[in-house]
């Protein structure tokens, strides 16, 4: 079991520059592939082990894992969401443990929010992005109607990132800053 902050750090660097791989996989081409996905999550068990022990890392690894897919899952199935970001929050999860991924899950709801908004806007403008909000509140179903390219889906992994980071800093930011 290792729980020095030279560890924590190290992971911290580790799980940045992979969720930073993804957003940049999903800025560029609107998808988070399996293999990257695969990535964050078997880093995030080595991690969890190490820092935790065999039964208490799993556990970890279980428990974020299965909550992450029981919030998100349900996104994807109603096609909010694509497959490579429920994938990504799971793995990502693999890190967390519970308690993290419920943090984590709510911070990427609210930076979700706001970077859906920053995209609307800056997709369409103003007035646009107002009537398909109205239209939405109204209609949602008709939403799922209306075709749209790749370059209008929103970049998920970005909000995830941001959710992800939040946790594991609020989990670890104390050995962070005495670093």
């Amino acid at each position: 079991m290792i729980s020095s902050t030279s560890s924590v750090l190290f992971f911290a660097v580790v799980l940045g520059t992979l969720l930073a791989g993804a957003v940049i996989s999903d800025l560029r081409e609107r998808r988070v592939s399996n293999v990257r996905n695969l990535g964050v999550f078997v880093t995030g068990v080595l991690a969890s082990v190490l820092m935790r022990g065999a039964a208490d890392g799993m556990w970890q690894v279980l428990s974020g894992v299965g909550l992450a897919l029981a919030i998100w899952f349900p996104m994807f199935a109603l096609r909010l969401m694509g497959a490579g970001d429920v994938k990504l929050m799971a793995a990502s999860a693999a890190w967390l443990g519970w308690q993290g991924t419920l943090v984590a899950s709510l911070a990427t709801g609210i930076y979700g929010g706001l970077l859906g908004a920053f995209w609307l806007l800056r997709s369409h403008g103003a007035v646009s992005a107002l009537n398909t909000v109205a239209t939405a509140v109204r209609a949602p179903w008709i939403m799922k109607l209306r075709p749209y390219e790749a370059r209008d889906r929103v970049p998920y992994a970005l909000a995830i990132a941001a959710g992800v980071a939040t946790a594991f800093w609020i989990s670890f930011g104390s050995a962070l800053r005495s670093a």
